[in-house]
């Protein structure tokens, strides 16, 4: 068959291809399942019941208690008898050790973040996606008000709410934005149209400036921008500062908004370049 993308091709090749993975074999439901269950403890609520996991993820009682035994019996749950609810054990930060080691490019964009957010006192991201959320990679937290020092690596933020996650979305193909907005829409009442607003002006801002911007809380306000890494990963870069009002928010942004862009085009250069070196060695 004609086409990179279709049926006749080998799904690797449209991995390639497309830029996300691809595989026609079916995988294991049991083990997705257990992986919700684990993706349900969130920063703040550590200890979950089985109650409680069954409502965070929409399965049966009797099916989320044999999966919470198999995790406790394989070490990636240990069970609180004094609250009686579960936690997860000390393997996630092995784990998150051995992702961060093997992430060189946060080493690249880490030191032209820091000058960014020292030298003119903003805060400075760096996200990915994790299913409908952004996860932040990195936070330098340099803003003049103490707002937000909660923000670590690992702090997760719903798509929809965030600058980062406005420009992921922009970002996408077709198709998988299409899927992603199906999701959002469906978390919102029909009657509420603040969010699919939200989402088409900044994808007009992005489209005409570069970035979007989107108010934090309390004064706070953030603007991002989307950067391909040379694996074709998608990323997102922001800054974020306080903002008494809409004035001082445009006159900001027209500050920062170069600023950012610059820093998106150093963090690509680097990657570009150590990709480049890893090609040649």
């Amino acid at each position: 068959m004609d086409g990179i993308t279709g049926r006749g091709t080998s799904s690797r090749q449209r991995s390639r291809a497309t830029g996300r993975f691809i595989r026609e074999t079916p995988g294991s439901r049991s083990l997705e399942r257990g992986l919700a269950l684990l993706r349900a403890f969130r920063q703040g609520g550590p200890a979950l019941t089985n109650a409680d996991l069954a409502e965070r993820v929409g399965l049966p009682r009797p099916t989320v208690s044999r999966l919470t035994r198999s995790l406790v019996d394989s070490g990636f749950l240990s069970f609180d008898f004094e609250q009686r609810a579960y936690r997860l054990t000390p393997v996630y930060l092995s784990l998150a050790l051995v992702y961060r080691d093997d992430f060189p490019e946060l080493d690249l964009a880490l030191p032209a973040m820091r000058t960014v957010a020292e030298g003119q006192e903003i805060n400075v991201g760096l996200a990915v996606p994790d299913q409908h959320d952004m996860v932040y990679l990195a936070s330098v937290r340099r803003g003049r008000r103490g707002l937000f020092r909660r923000i670590v690596p690992g702090s997760r933020r719903p798509i929809e709410t965030t600058s980062l996650g406005l420009c992921y979305l922009d970002a996408l193909d077709a198709s998988s934005r299409a899927r992603l907005l199906g999701h959002i829409e469906s978390k919102y009442p029909d009657t509420d149209t603040t969010v699919m607003a939200r989402i088409a002006r900044s994808r007009s801002e992005l489209a005409s400036l570069g970035y979007c911007i989107a108010d934090w809380h309390d004064g706070m306000v953030a603007m991002a921008t989307s950067l391909e890494a040379p694996d074709r990963s998608i990323y997102a870069l922001n800054v974020s500062f306080s903002s008494p009002n809409p004035v001082a928010t445009a006159r900001q942004a027209a500050r920062y908004g170069p600023m950012l862009l610059d820093l998106a085009r150093t963090i690509s250069a680097a990657w570009l370049a150590r990709a480049q070196e890893r090609q040649g060695a």
